[in-house]
């Protein structure tokens, strides 16, 4: 029988996969509901303001948390932001190909 370690995290979580990045991002999506919130206050006294606050915190929540592959939302933009970066013409044609 062989002895396999866990994956083990370098950095300090507050729940598996949610740390100090993640709690970054969620605070500043807080605080960009609350300036829409009072933004909206000058106009208008309905209570729908509130959801400003509620959407812009879980809109912030769900880009950072990872999923069950590892990656957030956020990470995939990364990547697909770096990807479409990269040299994508090929130098050689294969077959018959004429112009």
């Amino acid at each position: 029988m062989y002895q396999v370690p866990k994956n083990i995290s370098a950095k300090f979580e507050f729940f598996p996969g949610f740390g100090f990045k993640e709690l970054f991002f969620v605070l500043a999506g807080l605080s960009l509901g609350i300036f829409v919130y009072l933004i909206l206050s000058i106009f208008t006294h309905s209570p729908a303001r509130y959801l400003a606050v509620f959407i812009f915190t879980g809109l912030a929540y769900f880009l950072v948390i990872p999923g069950p592959d590892g990656n957030s939302v956020f990470s995939l933009i990364k990547y697909y932001l770096n990807w479409t970066k990269k040299q994508k013409r090929y130098l050689y044609v294969q077959g018959g190909y004429t112009n």
